[in-house]
């Protein structure tokens, strides 16, 4: 029994790992066998058919009238909520809080923001609640950019990478109005930089990229498509993403930041109470955001 046992890994070896190709990459591909009848991988998001249509159509499509730049977000949304490891990031976040007291202290007060439109009409010409009020007027949008909260207003965080992607959102566009970088989608990527290079440099890798899964779903697919189809943009998006890195990296904990309390300051001397550093001046992203938006900029 033992030697037909033996016998018949042999042969499920032989069978299941590639060998004698001359191109040497493609020898040692074990073909794992599995009796489910649909995929199946070591990776939950790959699993999930909404995260693969996401992914596929996020990096291979282009931008139109027809599709709005966010609308699959809702669907992407409830299917990060039912892949992610809860329960991991969880403990990531009790490690952090024991070793970081300005983490724990952060999640220990659970700040939600709580102004209105019309709040930030009040504060003087020239400072950033006032430039936000403006943003907002224009564009008719909402300090709310939360779609669980849009589509639910009684909706509250369950847990910490619900109130993280919270007061992401809440804080969002002072991202923008602090860094004098514009609205444009192409300025998003200035965005993105600070607050990876922010979380990574303040907190453990490992928690950092737990919270940072939302943003990666969501931004990294507009590499490939302006790569494939808008490749005139990419100077000015992969700058904005390297500057942005480099703002959060040298910067105090600005995700922790109330940035509530600088509303009637400056930018320029919001960043100074905020700890921001590495600020350049004269950083524009319409050209960009136009190729990208075959004409608009569209305002995510």
């Amino acid at each position: 029994m033992k030697a037909e046992a033996e016998s018949l890994i042999q042969d499920v070896n032989s069978d299941e790992v590639t060998s004698g190709s001359p191109i040497f990459y493609l020898n040692g591909r074990r073909k794992v066998r599995t009796e489910s009848s649909v995929l199946v991988s070591s990776s939950p998001w790959l699993n999930d058919a909404r995260v693969r249509e996401w992914i596929a159509t996020e990096n291979l499509r282009k931008n139109g009238h027809d599709y709005p730049l966010l609308y699959g977000l809702p669907t992407l949304m409830q299917a990060v909520d039912e892949v992610r490891d809860i329960d991991q990031a969880e403990r990531l976040v009790a490690e952090e809080r024991r070793r970081n007291p300005a983490f724990d202290r952060w999640m220990s007060e659970g700040f939600v923001s709580s102004y209105s439109k019309e709040d930030l009409r009040a504060y003087p010409e020239g400072s950033v609640g006032r430039k936000l009020f403006e943003y907002m007027d224009e564009f008719d949008l909402s300090p709310e950019l939360n779609s669980r909260i849009l589509d639910n207003p009684d909706w509250k965080p369950a847990n910490a990478l619900d109130y993280w992607n919270l007061r992401m959102g809440q804080t969002h566009d002072l991202y923008h109005i602090l860094g004098e970088i514009g609205f444009g989608s192409v300025a998003e990527y200035f965005i993105t930089g600070v607050v990876t290079g922010n979380v990574f440099r303040h907190l453990g890798t490992e928690l950092a990229g737990a919270l940072m899964t939302t943003n990666t779903l969501i931004m990294f697919p507009w590499m490939t498509r302006t790569m494939l189809h808008y490749p005139g943009a990419w100077p000015a998006l992969w700058r904005n993403l390297s500057y942005g890195y480099e703002v959060g990296e040298q910067s105090d904990m600005l995700f922790a930041a109330k940035f509530e309390t600088i509303m009637h300051l400056t930018p320029a001397q919001a960043r100074e109470a905020l700890g921001w550093r590495g600020h350049r001046d004269g950083v524009d992203s319409v050209e960009a955001s136009l190729i990208f938006g075959k004409g608009r900029e569209i305002i995510p």
